[in-house]
């Protein structure tokens, strides 16, 4: 009775972990920013989001280029880069094929890094005088 009992529990373990990263992960992450002073312009792949503090949801499938412009300050550029999630490995681990093919191709395999973006603007200087006497 304790064999058959054991051996449900991991066929329903089983199932559960089918593209467990497509199922737990999703296909898109938060990315929280936010800057100092606050109201900075948050580009993605050249693409405008909004003003910080601002949580985006970006894809996980790819890295990201993302730009922060604030009027009267350096711009502030980085990269979003894409790691391969621990749920991908749980597939792998209990040898489930299929769910690691569904998990690479929605791209929900991946974590993206960082999480959490938190950056001080740096003021611009401003243009030096050239003056002739």
């Amino acid at each position: 009775m304790k064999c058959k009992l054991n051996t449900i529990f991991l066929i329903l373990v089983s199932f559960l972990l089918v593209s467990c990263a497509t199922v737990l992960n999703t296909t898109t992450q938060d990315v929280e920013i936010k800057s100092n002073p606050a109201n900075a312009k948050i580009f993605v792949d050249g693409k405008k989001f909004g003003t910080t503090p601002q949580v985006i949801n970006i894809d996980r499938g790819s890295d990201h280029s993302l730009k922060l412009e604030l009027d009267g300050h350096d711009a502030y550029e980085t990269q979003v880069t894409r790691k391969i999630s621990f749920w991908f490995w749980a597939n792998a681990l209990n040898g489930f094929i299929p769910g690691m093919i569904t998990d690479m191709f929605t791209g929900s395999m991946y974590n993206l890094l960082p999480e959490k973006i938190n950056v001080d603007l740096t003021p611009s200087k401003p243009p030096e005088k050239t003056g002739k006497k």
